[in-house]
């Protein structure tokens, strides 16, 4: 920073690195909490706020002579809980550097490889030493940093790979030798400065070069050369054609001509699965379009026909988001989506929509976990990998023995045309029931190998309802996971709220899903009242007037399955009473999917539903101690999404989220009143009162008692 002509003087150490983080934040909010145990760690003195205050008056005045291009000055103000740096992103050289490398990957994915080269040319030119190299003794600052360098490497490769494209291999030798020596474990870099060797024709140096990657791998992690890597070296052995750039030919077509004919991809392309434009042959991603789409069968699926299909109305930016974990995967490196939302919002119907949207040619494979409890464990993958096998039979036949014997326990079809392996191979044993701790992670490793070497070109696999899925299937999920970044997969995992929120396990799997930087949550709201409008203008042929339309949005709170259900009772003349009580088959919709409910949970929702407008949570919370059952079921039914809590008369009351949900609980419990084992029996107006509890006691009053 500078005033004028002259650089800022910027304090101590410790005002600097406030300024530093500051910077990182620019724009948001930083707590003071946050400030503090970054600048002095978790025990900090008791005068570090009296100290950080002093810091942030000094730089303030500092600020006020620090004058930007725009002639304007940064302004560092106090916005509840901390502080915040006011500041155009582009006037920090760190920002504008990221935002020139995201642009210059976008040229170059676009297929303008000029415009990208010049671009990430001059974002590299602006680099100059090592970022916050002076603050090394803050773990925040040292993070940064290292962010900054990963970023500065992929805009080296994006750079050498335009580079090389363009003809320029002299221009990127010497830099990508440097960048070799100093990251001698990367291996894209590696193979970039391999292809400019061998268009040189080095090729004897090229061969050295991976020789001593190889080495170093092996001494450092133990590992060889990814495959990637490992063809080219093959590829350079052989002198194939396809690493030349032909002197008359356009880029692009070069590239669509080696893959039409299985050569390996050259490191001076983008990967086998990048975008490039329809004429190449390879996969774009369109832009979200809202319209109709379909639900698709569970299984491989691929773009046909115009069909009429049920309006898709808004999730627009939930189905960008998707297009976007799409595009990441198939242009760069596997991916994973995490879709969750609560039963009925309409986890299916985006997936849908995406494969619906993707470009013809990219299949999606389709599985979900059962909750029928003959289900054997693995399931999903024993389904995922059978319609792999119908998809790929050839590539599938040619996995390793390894392999195949590791999957015998899940497909016997996979060994039958095996020899007896010997004692000493791989996964020669026979498998034990139950699996032990060895034999249960190379069956594991055995299912992702046969996955990540089938899968070769741009897919989506699908994996819905893994709150359903049993724990081995999760654990293998975990382990899939990690491995993805090898492969240009969309790996898209839908779950339901309540279950991800009080499942142990699956809270287990989702947190090494979302650890990935690969990874994305994308969660799913109740629809808006527009939307709801949309769906049922779509559905009815013509727009509802404005007091069903509310009544509709307010009975069924955005949810797209109840609110198609009631449209289409509704047109047929099934139930031409929105306001009547809810239908025997609506209600046992409804309760089929609070099947899986914890005992104490399903208790509870008995205890609320019967007041509409919600029953005191102590008078609930006493009847359960009462009933020796946990009051935490409150929370997990709270947490879960079923029910929330609301103030009246300075009584903490809960409702039900879904008032559909409330009046098929109800139902349930009027149908079972008359029952000899039923937990409740007939009270006021046909309702029942709770053994043990009086009803005024259980809900507060009998107000609202649905008809």
């Amino acid at each position: 920073m500078s005033a004028g002509s002259r650089p800022l003087e910027l304090g101590p150490p410790r005002q600097r690195a406030v300024l530093a983080l500051l910077l990182i934040g620019a724009g948001s909010v930083v707590s003071v909490d946050s400030i503090i145990t970054q600048i002095w760690g978790d025990t900090p003195p008791a005068t570090a706020n009296a100290t950080l205050q002093s810091y942030v008056s000094r730089l303030r005045k500092l600020l006020a002579d620090c004058v930007l291009p725009d002639g304007g000055s940064p302004q560092l103000l106090y916005q509840q809980p901390g502080y915040a740096l006011v500041i155009d992103p582009d006037h920090v050289d760190a920002h504008r550097f990221e935002r020139a490398v995201r642009v210059g990957g976008r040229l170059a994915r676009t297929g303008s490889v000029e415009e990208a080269h010049a671009v990430l040319s001059s974002a590299l030119a602006t680099w100059v030493g090592t970022p916050y190299e002076e603050l090394s003794a803050y773990d925040f600052a040292v993070q940064e940093a290292g962010r900054l360098e990963e970023l500065r490497l992929s805009a080296v490769e994006s750079w050498a790979r335009c580079a090389l494209r363009l003809g320029r291999e002299e221009d990127v030798l010497h830099p990508l030798a440097l960048e070799a020596k100093r990251n001698p474990l990367r291996e894209r870099l590696i193979g970039l400065y391999m292809h400019a060797q061998y268009r040189l024709g080095r090729q004897a140096d090229a061969l050295r070069t991976y020789e001593d990657t190889r080495r170093v791998l092996a001494d450092e992690i133990g590992a060889d050369p990814g495959r990637a890597l490992a063809a080219l070296h093959a590829a350079i052995l052989r002198q194939d054609c396809a690493l030349d750039r032909p002197p008359d030919v356009p880029v692009r077509e070069a590239e669509a001509r080696a893959s039409v004919q299985g050569e390996p991809a050259p490191y001076d392309a983008a990967p086998p699965h990048a975008a490039a434009a329809p004429e190449s042959g390879r996969v774009t991603i369109p832009q979200p379009r809202t319209h109709a789409g379909r639900r698709e069968d569970t299984g491989v699926q691929r773009r046909s026909g115009p069909a009429a299909r049920p309006a898709f109305v808004g999730r627009a930016d939930e189905l960008q988001a998707l297009l976007e974990c799409a595009a990441g995967a198939f242009h760069t490196s596997g991916r994973v989506a995490f879709v969750v939302g609560e039963a009925g919002i309409g986890k299916t119907r985006l997936v849908s929509e995406l494969t619906r949207t993707i470009t013809d040619g990219v299949p999606a494979v389709w599985t979900s976990c059962s909750e029928s409890e003959d289900t054997p464990d693995y399931w999903p993958w024993t389904t995922l990998l059978r319609r792999l096998s119908d998809l790929w039979p050839e590539r599938v036949r040619r996995l390793p023995d390894w392999v195949r014997h590791g999957l015998a326990r899940l497909l016997p079809e996979m060994c039958s045309d095996l020899r007896a392996p010997a004692e000493h191979e791989p996964c020669a044993r026979p498998v034990p029931d139950p699996l032990s701790g060895n034999d249960r992670f190379t069956l594991h490793d055995a299912v992702c190998q046969a996955l990540l070497r089938t899968v070769r070109e741009p897919t989506v696999l699908v994996v819905e309802d893994v709150d359903r899925a049993d724990p081995p299937s999760l654990a293998l999920l975990r382990l899939l996971v990690e491995q993805l970044r090898s492969v240009p997969v969309l790996l898209v995992v839908t779950t339901r709220t309540f279950q991800l929120a009080h499942d142990a396990e699956l809270r287990r799997a989702a947190a090494v899903i979302l650890q990935s930087p690969d990874a994305r949550r994308i969660r799913l709201d109740p629809l808006d009242l527009a939307a709801t409008e949309s769906l049922t203008k779509h559905t009815l042929g013509a727009g509802p007037e404005p007091h069903l339309l509310e009544r509709l949005h307010r009975r069924t709170t955005g949810n797209p399955y109840f609110l198609g259900y009631l449209l289409h009772a509704w047109k047929q003349g099934l139930d031409t009473d929105l306001d009547a009580g809810i239908s025997h088959e609506l209600a046992g919709v409804v309760l089929q999917r609070l099947s899986g409910l914890p005992p104490g949970v399903r208790r509870v929702l008995d205890l609320c539903a019967v007041a509409e407008d919600g029953c005191e949570q102590r008078a609930v919370e006493a009847t359960l101690r009462h009933e020796g059952i946990s009051t935490d079921t409150v929370l997990m039914a709270v947490h879960g999404g079923l029910l929330e809590v609301g103030p009246s008369d300075d009584r903490r009351r809960l409702r039900f989220v879904h008032p559909l949900v409330r009046e098929a609980v109800c139902h349930d419990l009027v149908q079972g009143s008359s029952g000899a084992k039923s937990s409740a029996r007939p009270g006021a107006r046909g309702m029942p009162q709770f053994e043990g509890v009086p009803a005024n006691r259980a809900v507060g009053d009998n107000r609202g008692v649905s008809r």
